[in-house]
């Protein structure tokens, strides 16, 4: 197994860690809620800085336009009441995912990172509804 794929998988521990511990109301001093929401903030952002990348053939202004947008929201979900916070960055990591999907479409050398994206973003968008439901319902 590659690293990236390694690495993308251990990704999901905070998330899943800090949403078994949101049953708490503080760990360790910290909010599980809380975490939940700003590791997912740091990841959504992440993964938007990974589509700034550029290409020496092509300069794309709207690809460094859409990351920000992510990033932005990432924040703004950060200053938002939980339940919003949560269907801010479900949604943000579909879209980006969508989005991410359309610009790998012509290259299939991005297939198995295609797939893998698939799989975490589906995971991840699991454990938001999950959170919401856990937390809201």
């Amino acid at each position: 197994m590659k690293w990236s794929k390694i690495l993308g998988y251990l990704g999901l521990l905070p998330f899943i860690t800090s949403l078994y511990l949101s049953t708490e109301t503080v760990f360790l001093g910290i909010s599980p809620k809380q975490a939940f929401i700003a590791y997912s903030a740091i990841i959504l952002s992440f993964i938007a800085g990974t589509i700034w990348r550029k290409d020496t053939q092509i300069y794309h202004d709207k690809q460094h336009v859409i990351s920000n947008v992510f990033s932005l929201l990432a924040f703004v979900s950060l200053m938002v009441y939980h339940n919003i916070a949560l269907i801010i960055l479900a949604i943000s990591f579909m879209l980006l995912f969508l989005y991410e999907k359309s610009l790998g479409k012509h290259n299939k050398l991005l297939t198995e990172y295609i797939s893998m994206r698939f799989w975490l973003t589906l995971i991840v968008v699991l454990l938001h509804i999950t959170a919401y439901f856990l937390w809201f319902g």
